[in-house]
């Protein structure tokens, strides 16, 4: 049994599944019983939960040959960014969370990967992983059911642009310790908020390192917390930083350091360098911003970056992608996929 239909209707089916980060395993599981039933060799790998306790998901990767290494791998991530928002649509477009980020591109990838099982291709596999969205676990797992592969096809929304390069990542836990007191008596106390307002409002402000290819590193605070009270001053502050990477990680993270110094103390919960991605040759390719699991799957084989839907769109209330973009990522997969055989 293969996937039926239209690929509109496995991209309803699959975006109507909530999946936001660490409760994939819903769908995880209708697309791993459906594969199976088409007759691929199936692998579920567990991943660890997103919070401990927290409802078991998995990776899912299914292969065509599991005595061989695969030739081209198609793959993307079964998570979503909360919070779920039902599947609607019109004529035009799919509308809902995980319509082009990335359940709708997993759909593609599936279709695209029939065809050419049907064509006759073999050394075929598609996976799907699980944490993209918070710290790409599975894709960092994926190596252990995957050891190698020829090609790694990512996909996220590129507007159907192969991509030859990306931004890297850099991820801070940024926290500052004060003294709590009344705030009517600040002597007598140190505010770790004032502290961290003044140091956010320096990095903020401060160029880091950035190179031609990749354009300006960027600094987002996303989440800023502190105190206990409006009269109370500060005792503690902390502060969840995203730095989407123009230069190596190490140039950068010597430069945050010097400028948060010494008041406020820094975690990296995550990093990856700026890269350069594989372009077939006669096709071209466009540097992006964003992140996406490549880091981590270039341990498997050699890695593209493609997909239809705009990343302007995702992460959005009004998340879609064009229907007829959605199926022109079939054909542009399977158009991809046979090049690398040749």
């Amino acid at each position: 049994m293969q996937a039926k239909g239209d690929v509109l209707d496995l991209a309803r089916e699959l975006v109507s599944i909530p999946s936001v980060t660490g409760d994939e395993g819903g769908v995880a599981k209708l697309v791993a019983d459906r594969l199976e039933a088409s007759g691929w060799h199936v692998i579920r790998q567990e991943v660890p939960p997103e919070v401990p306790g927290g409802p078991a998901r998995y990776n899912i990767l299914a292969i065509d040959d599991p005595k061989r290494a695969p030739e081209v791998v198609l793959t993307t991530h079964l998570d979503t960014v909360p919070p779920f928002i039902a599947l609607t649509e019109d004529d035009e477009h799919l509308f809902g969370r995980g319509t082009c980020d990335a359940k709708g591109i997993f759909a593609a990838q599936w279709f695209a990967l029939e065809r050419l099982r049907a064509s006759g291709k073999r050394g075929l596999a598609l996976l799907g992983v699980a944490g993209e969205e918070t710290d790409s676990a599975g894709a960092k797992m994926a190596h252990q059911i995957l050891p190698r592969a020829r090609f790694v096809i990512d996909g996220e929304p590129t507007d159907l642009a192969l991509t030859s390069g990306a931004k890297g990542i850099l991820a801070l836990k940024l926290t500052a310790k004060g003294v709590a007191g009344h705030s009517a008596y600040p002597e007598r106390g140190v505010s770790a908020a004032h502290a961290m307002i003044r140091a956010l409002a320096k990095l903020v402000d401060t160029k880091l390192p950035s190179l031609p290819k990749y354009g300006e590193t960027t600094i987002n605070v996303g989440l800023l917390s502190s105190g206990l009270a409006p009269n109370v001053i500060a005792p503690a502050a902390s502060a969840t930083v995203m730095i989407r990477l123009g230069a190596p990680y190490e140039h950068v993270i010597s430069e945050v350091r010097r400028v948060l110094a010494p008041e406020i103390e820094i975690e990296v919960t995550s990093n990856a360098d700026p890269l350069d991605i594989f372009v077939p040759e006669g096709r071209e390719g466009r540097v992006v911003r964003f992140g996406s699991d490549v880091p981590y799957l270039s341990t498997i084989g050699t890695c593209l970056l493609v997909g239809p839907g705009s990343i302007l769109d995702a992460h959005t209330s009004g998340e879609k992608i064009r229907k007829d973009d959605l199926r022109a990522a079939v054909d542009l997969y399977q158009s991809i996929a046979e090049g690398l055989f040749a």
